[in-house]
């Protein structure tokens, strides 16, 4: 009869990697292991191992999973599938917040329940005692990641749990949310979301969510029975009497037909109450029913008004029936960008500049880009640009030479809010040349004034001419004779004396003046 340790050698033999030059020598392979850690206490894990690079074949794989939780978890999954799952539960009340260690070996599987190893992986993964998750604002249905939200919308803070605590709270009796903006309360929300406000720009706000999961069973109500029996000889009479204290219950059964009286002591359910060491991110709330105020952005306890965990660093003790969650963020509100105003041309001749102007209102910082495109161009909303030009303020102005007869600016100014895209057209357009009309009108102007002072002037002349007739004495008062004597200067003395005492009579004004011919004044023409 052959044993089974020889059997085992043989199917190791069989099974062995013949590649290898030790036949004894598995073929091993790379495990994945992943959870979706970290998860609050109460919750459940989940933890995958994958085996990569192997090829099913239809054999089984052993895949063997532990903790070392205390008490300790273990499962053993056979499946033909590289790809195990395990879920495991961690309650409060077994299991304190901190750091756990879940490992997986996986093995190959032969008939006779004979399995090799091929691999193994581990991990770590966290329970914590709070809520796991974050703050989310969101504004017009866009998630703020940069922490600034604009002045004229509706703020929603949301806050988003882990899926796996997410499903834990779900069997929560009551399940609240407690909302602080700056330290003020602002009421209580059977969900998750709170929608706000921010109308002043350049403020800070913080906002705090407290959410609050009770598992505390809703109490029952018991009603006083009594029962009464009368008969001809006997009289029975039964009252039950429940009087419930802080510290015990006493249920006491009367009887009159007998004379007996039967009392029933009992201990009520308490709540576990045990130390857990916390972060300190959520060393802000005390078991007790309290208020809260906000001083230097951390909650402090005051009077009784809402149920809140402890500060651990005191040492007191947790409520295993509720469960916290913590979550806030800090907000900058600011304007929008909005009124973009673009002046300047654009319709332009051919070798002349485009000169924009672009002013804007809205919160800095703004940054801007321009981009240039062919034709018509229908924006999407989505340009971008790889290099801003950083502005303190929005106003400024584009120049730049285009050669396309019709060009598309696209302008896009961006600030901490949002974006905006302004498409401008720009036609180029060639004009006829034509002469100027001064060259025209100035030239033809001149001559036609020329011709009428001309006109005017010769008419002028004909006239006022016979004003301007200037007659001319011809001082030629006797005949030229070339033969005269020659006479001394006595002799003509002497001629002109004899001559003046026989001149003829000045003859009188109404006697024409007889001249001698050749002697009239003639024109001056």
């Amino acid at each position: 009869m052959i044993r089974k340790p020889v059997i085992v050698i043989l199917l190791n033999i069989l099974c062995c990697d013949f590649g290898s030059t030790n036949f004894l020598v598995y073929s091993s392979y790379d495990v994945e292991i992943k959870t979706d850690s970290p998860i609050v206490q109460g919750a459940t894990l989940h933890v995958s191992a994958t085996v990569l690079d192997f090829v099913p074949d239809g054999k089984l794989l052993q895949f063997e999973w532990y903790d070392n939780a205390i008490p300790q978890h273990k499962q053993t999954n056979e499946i033909t599938s590289p790809k195990d799952i395990w879920n495991v539960t961690y309650p409060a009340d077994k299991y304190p917040g901190g750091a756990y260690i879940v490992q997986v070996v996986v093995s190959r599987c032969w008939f006779l329940d004979v399995c090799y190893q091929i691999g193994s992986a581990r991990t770590q993964f966290i329970i914590t005692v709070d809520l796991n998750g974050d703050l989310l604002i969101e504004q017009h249905n866009q998630t703020i990641t940069n922490g600034y939200v604009s002045t004229k919308a509706e703020v929603v803070h949301q806050v988003k749990l882990k899926q796996t605590d997410e499903d834990f709270v779900q069997n929560a009796v009551t399940l609240r949310t407690y909302w602080f903006v700056d330290c003020n309360y602002y009421g209580i929300t059977n969900g998750y979301e709170f929608a706000f406000n921010y109308t002043l720009p350049y403020e800070k706000h913080m906002i705090e969510a407290l959410v609050m999961a009770d598992f505390t069973p809703l109490p029952t109500t018991t009603v006083p029975t009594t029962t009464s029996t009368t008969t001809a000889t006997t009289s029975t009479t039964t009252a039950i009497t429940s009087t419930t204290a802080p510290t015990s219950t006493t249920t006491t059964i009367a009887s009159t037909s007998n004379g007996t009286t039967t009392t029933v002591s009992t201990k009520p359910k308490t709540t576990t109450a045990r130390k857990i060491k916390r972060s300190p991110i959520n060393t802000k709330f005390v078991s007790e029913p309290i208020s809260l105020a906000c001083a230097n952005g951390s909650f402090r306890p005051y009077h009784n008004q809402f149920p809140m965990i402890h500060n651990y660093s005191l040492g007191s003790y947790y409520d295993l029936q509720k469960t916290y969650g913590y979550f806030y963020k800090i907000l900058q509100s600011k304007d929008p960008l909005s009124k973009v105003n673009v002046t300047g041309n654009n319709w332009l001749q051919p070798g002349d500049m485009l000169s924009l102007r672009i002013r804007c209102d809205g919160s800095k910082n703004f940054s801007y880009c321009v981009k240039y495109r062919r034709g018509e161009y229908n924006i999407t909303g989505n340009e971008t640009c790889d290099i801003y030009e950083m502005l303190d303020n929005c106003d400024f102005t584009i120049s730049r030479y285009l050669s396309s007869p019709k060009t598309t600016v696209l302008i896009i100014i961006e600030n901490d809010i949002n974006k905006v895209v302004t498409p401008v057209t720009v036609n180029i357009y060639k004009v006829k040349k034509q002469g100027q009309l001064s060259v025209i009108v100035v030239p033809v102007a001149f001559s036609l004034v020329a011709v009428v002072l001309i006109v005017f002037g010769v008419a002028y002349y004909f006239q006022n001419r016979s004003r301007f007739i200037i007659e001319v004495a011809d001082f030629n008062f006797g005949q030229q004779y070339t033969d005269l004597e020659y006479k001394t200067f006595r002799e003509r003395l002497k001629d002109s004396i004899s001559n003046a005492f026989t001149r003829t009579p000045t003859p009188s004004s109404s006697e024409v003046p007889v001249w001698p011919p050749g002697s009239k004044y003639g024109s001056m023409t």
